[in-house]
Order: structure tokens, then sequence, then C-alpha cells
């Protein structure tokens, strides 16, 4: 088991929390921080393996707050994920917004992005990859190859001044349940 209830923080850089135990549980309820610096954008991945849980209720930031940045990477992996409470993630940024995978990427489709069998979004879950000022917002997806239950709420606008929106995909292969 994981348990993440501080702060960790490296910003122009990537942060990895990983287990790949049978029963793998990694469990975030602090603030996890990679946000852009000049051109070094965030990575943040949180990987509980096949037969792991990733369960967020804290803070995930990837964001782009300088001039000119973009938003970074956030990645939730594991055979089930959920962002609980009032989990935050946010890869927004000034110059565009960035990425978000919550459980699997666009259609389930990336081999290199583990594909969740659940995935659970709560309502006071908030996903960010919008475009702060201008540029195009991001790309947020979540994704279950069986289950997703999604009652949260994504943001992928386009900048203020200019931009287009982004793309967010909430999926669920064999079941979707949505109110969000």
């Amino acid at each position: 088991v994981v348990n993440n209830t501080g702060n960790i923080i490296a910003d122009g850089g990537a942060i990895q929390l990983a287990a790949n135990a049978r029963t793998a549980a990694i469990n975030v309820d602090g603030i996890v921080q990679a946000n852009t610096l000049a051109n070094h954008n965030g990575v943040i991945r949180l990987q509980a393996g096949a037969n792991g849980r990733t369960l967020v209720s804290g803070k995930l930031s990837a964001k782009g707050e300088l001039q000119g940045t973009q938003g970074g990477f956030i990645s939730i992996e594991g055979k089930e994920v959920g962002l609980i409470n009032h989990a935050v993630l946010d890869a927004s940024g000034k110059a565009g917004g960035g990425t978000i995978l919550v459980g699997g990427d666009y259609q389930g489709k990336n081999v290199n992005i583990q594909n969740a069998n659940k995935t659970f979004v709560g309502q006071n879950a908030t996903i960010n990859v919008d475009a702060t000022e201008h540029g195009n917002g991001g790309k947020a997806i979540v994704w279950a190859d069986d289950i997703t239950r999604y009652y949260g709420n994504i943001s992928a606008k386009g900048g203020a001044r200019a931009g287009n929106g982004g793309f967010a995909e909430v999926s669920g292969k064999r079941l979707l349940d949505f109110n969000g």
C-alpha cells in the first residue's frame, strides 16, 4: 500500500507512485504537484498495477501557471480507480491545457496506459484541462473496460483571450452510469 497524506512537489519534473503486488493500493489524500516550468511539463503517474486500486481524494496538480506554459500530464491507473470526496486533478495552463487520463486513454486503445476495469468519479471531484489565457483546451479521458460511474465535473475550455475547447471522453465499455 502506498498512502500519501502530505505534500510531494517536483515542479518541472515527474512524480510516479507505483505498486504492483497482488493486492496493491495507492491512496492519495494529500497534494501531489508537478507544475510546468518553462519548457519542462510536469508529469504525475499513479499506477497500482493489474490487480490494484488507485484512489484519489486529494489534489494532483500539473498546471502551467507561468506565462506561455501549458498544462502537463496526469495518469491514474489500476484495475479499479476512483476520484472521491473533493478530489481535484488540474492540468490547466496559460497557453493550453494538458492531458488527464483516469482509467485509460481514448476509447481504451492506448497500450501504454493500463485500462481500469472499474472507474468511479464522485460528485465533488473535478478534472480541469482548461487553457486559462490563450491556446486550446486539453484532453480529459475517463475510461473503464467494464463499468464507469461518473458524477463529477470536467472542464476543457479554450483560453479566455483565444483558443478552442479541448476534448473530453467519459466512457464505460460495458456500462456507463453518467450523471455529472
